[in-house]
């Protein structure tokens, strides 16, 4: 299973550049909040890093297929699914079918 995925922030920190922020980042592991005025309008951003970005991209697939799994259950048991085998069945079909 996958560890959990944490967002401590780091204590504020003022940066000159992107390449100081990409820096840090390096350096800490931790999400950085960045807040910059751009033609006088606030932009806020996170940076994170690399493998904590994938790792929640997977925790929320895993949470849209748990959530699917439920409807599918709650249609089944409402009458309004089918059985499984017939499923495979015509997954099966397709398959041949494809290829």
């Amino acid at each position: 299973m996958s560890s959990v995925v944490t967002a401590e922030f780091i204590s504020t920190r003022e940066v000159a550049s992107l390449d100081d922020a990409l820096r840090l980042l390096a350096e800490s592991r931790q999400p950085i909040l960045l807040e910059a005025t751009v033609e006088g309008k606030l932009s806020r951003g996170m940076l994170v890093d690399y493998e904590a970005y994938r790792e929640l991209l997977q925790r929320l697939e895993d949470l849209e297929d748990l959530r699917a799994m439920r409807e599918a259950e709650a249609e089944y048991r409402a009458g309004d699914g089918r059985p499984f085998s017939e499923i495979v069945a015509e997954l099966k079909a397709e398959e041949k079918g494809n290829v």
